[in-house]
């Protein structure tokens, strides 16, 4: 989501729009996990805030049905052309996706569930955003979030470089003005936004020694923030020689046996209240 308050940090340029599929790719397992716990089931109509490449949106029309429908909600044109022409590859034709603001967008009637994943963190009010969007579900209907808590991310056990890599990242996002820990706080977040009671529920992920996960997650998201490291401070080009990165994070799993552990994927959903 991009908004003239917070800017969405990370673009939606082509680049951009790969590194994103490859981390929805990651982060399919847990996302299905925590849709599904949460409740979304066929026949139900949703929303999908911020969609951006679609992945969510495509997760949820799985899980919907053909008698189920998933609508797409984001401000950025090319990540919906990206989107639709992935829908349209995997044949779904449950899928819809409408360009507007989340902030400006007023829903044509009510939805069985809301849901939204790594979204919530570039809005400047998050619970404003959620008691918003809760007012379009029908009553005993479901609202879903998905955020990173990031800071576990990096090998395991630590070694000075992947520290320093996942320093940049937190960090980066910190001098945006954006909460890397955002997944921590979904409860109060939903409690702010009139959701008491949530279902919090981090799901960990784990890629053994001589996986790509973790170099490609890695060099994918600094490429993106480069610009913010300079800018702020944080590390020069050189520091970060990007061109190399992945390869010496993949050698340093690799030499020393670490598994990479992805930012935590935490979901938090509540039932809107019936009346």
């Amino acid at each position: 989501m991009t908004t003239t308050e917070t800017p969405y940090l990370l673009g939606s340029e082509p680049e951009e729009l790969r590194r994103l599929e490859e981390q929805a790719a990651a982060l399919a397992p847990a996302t299905r996990a925590i849709l599904a716990l949460a409740g979304i089931r066929p026949g139900m109509r949703v929303l999908d805030l911020g969609t951006g490449a679609g992945d969510v949106a495509f997760e949820v029309a799985r899980l919907v049905g053909p008698s189920g429908s998933v609508v797409g909600i984001d401000q950025s044109s090319k990540a919906l052309r990206w989107a639709a022409g992935r829908c349209a590859e995997q044949g779904l034709t449950n899928v819809s996706f409408v360009h507007d603001d989340l902030h400006e967008m007023r829903p044509a009637g009510e939805v069985d569930a809301v849901v939204g994943r790594l979204v919530l963190l570039y809005a400047p009010d998050p619970a404003a955003v959620l008691r918003k969007y809760a007012g379009y579900v029908r009553p005993g209907g479901v609202v879903v979030s998905m955020e990173y808590e990031m800071s576990v991310a990096g090998l395991l056990p630590p070694t000075p470089f992947s520290e320093r890599v996942a320093f940049w990242i937190t960090e980066s996002f910190r001098r945006s003005g954006l909460d890397p820990g955002l997944g921590a706080r979904l409860g109060t977040v939903f409690a702010e936004a009139g959701l008491a009671g949530a279902t919090v529920l981090g799901l960990q992920g784990y890629s053994a020694p001589g996986t790509l996960t973790g170099s490609r997650m890695a060099a994918g998201v600094l490429r993106t923030l480069l610009p913010v490291l300079t800018r702020t401070g944080l590390a020069t080009t050189e520091d970060v020689g990007i061109e190399t990165l992945g390869q010496r994070f993949f050698d340093e799993q690799v030499e020393t046996g670490r598994m990479f552990r992805p930012p935590t994927l935490v979901g938090a959903w509540a039932r809107v209240g019936e009346s």
